[in-house]
């Protein structure tokens, strides 16, 4: 798979179906305020730990989100880590009426490969709060290679890399800033070591 990056610029925000910005205006301590927002679709994350392997399942793939904040946009600065983050295998509950848990089972196979037959919730939370406030649904399974049904990689044009880390380096990866991941992918794995690792 390449996944070099060629011929990035930046535009305006056009109509998008995955974001809609809005500004809400509200009264506090007596001084009227605004606040500028994005209506985003809530989420899951999936945390995968490969028995057979001793090893949790990343996916690595290219955030334009990220390589601005890394280059502060400078179009001349693309290399083949620049903007690349490590994460749990995730996605969009943007399908009405499908339940976090069949997202998560459906994201897996897409992403990954693996066919997991369930997964198990861990809890939830807020991410973006300062101007989206959209919930994440993190969930993990243990898979092995007899789940194994595809490539993955992604469905349509995603580009995704699956990339797997040792369970005895998870801690040297986990404060390792050269390889960015959301805060999310932290507290899983920390609650993942305490939590389920001491009864594999």
């Amino acid at each position: 798979m390449d996944t070099t990056i060629r011929d990035i610029k930046i535009t305006e925000l056009g109509e998008s179906k995955y974001i809609r910005p809005f500004s809400i205006v509200f009264n506090q301590n007596g001084i009227r305020r605004k606040w500028d927002c994005i209506k985003a679709h809530d989420s899951v994350s999936i945390l995968l730990y490969h028995k057979d392997k001793d090893a949790f399942l990343f996916v690595k793939q290219f955030r334009p989100s990220l390589w601005y904040h890394e280059t502060g946009g400078d179009t001349s600065k693309i290399d083949e880590n620049t903007g690349f983050s490590y994460e749990f295998c995730a996605g969009l509950c943007d399908k009405e009426g499908l339940e976090p848990e069949k997202v998560a089972i459906e994201e897996v196979l897409e992403e990954t490969g693996y066919a997991v037959p369930s997964v198990n919730y861990i809890t939830s939370s807020f991410t973006g709060l300062g101007f989206s406030a959209n919930r994440q649904s993190v969930f993990y399974a243990i898979i092995d290679e007899s789940m194994k049904k595809g490539q993955g990689g992604g469905v349509d044009d995603e580009c995704i890399e699956l990339v797997f880390i040792a369970r005895k380096d998870i801690y040297e990866f986990l404060y390792d800033e050269s390889k960015p991941k959301g805060a999310g992918a932290l507290f899983g794995l920390l609650w993942f070591m305490s939590n389920v690792a001491p009864k594999l």
